[in-house]
């Protein structure tokens, strides 16, 4: 694990490869599946799939629920995206850092 800060154009390469993957998987998604949007990190933070909001003010990287999906998934909600591939832990505490560090551009 790097040291290095990490910024939104990372965040959203490992979005954007972790969704490439999905679909070379899985084909394009249905309409209305996996319609998240993450041009910024406002629209990441202000996404709520599941009617739970991915990155809530103050909460610390690793409670977040961007997080718990990309980790683990929350109750009956499977880890994301749904059936993999996934994100590697090192990805995924990328972005834990990046919301701790107050998700720099």
């Amino acid at each position: 694990m790097s040291d290095q800060p990490v910024t939104w154009p990372r965040v959203k390469e490992l979005l954007e490869k972790s969704m490439a993957a999905w679909e070379a998987k899985h084909g394009p998604p249905a309409p209305g599946i996996h319609e998240y949007y993450w041009d910024t990190p406002q629209d990441l933070a202000a996404s709520s799939p599941y009617r739970r909001k991915l990155i809530e003010p103050g909460k610390p990287g690793r409670e977040t629920h961007l997080v718990t999906f990309l980790r683990k998934g929350v109750g009956m909600i499977p880890r994301m995206p749904r059936g993999g591939p996934f994100l590697t832990e090192d990805e995924i505490a990328e972005i834990e850092r990046w919301i701790d560090a107050g998700m720099p551009e």
